[in-house]
């Protein structure tokens, strides 16, 4: 049995280099992807029970 990927990893990666920074393009766009997420569950709204106002 054999397993294969779904893309080619038999080459070299690619990096954006910015002066000191080199980084991989996958990983770039895995963290701006968790910070996409993380600035919708910062802007969505919570749910709100329906008129329940808590204890008085």
């Amino acid at each position: 049995m054999t397993v294969a990927a779904i893309f080619n990893l038999n080459h070299a990666s690619h990096t954006v280099h910015w002066h000191f920074f080199s980084m991989s393009v996958s990983n770039i766009v895995v963290i701006v992807v968790m910070l996409v997420v993380f600035a919708l569950a910062i802007i969505a709204p919570f749910p709100r029970g329906g008129g329940h106002e808590g204890p008085t």
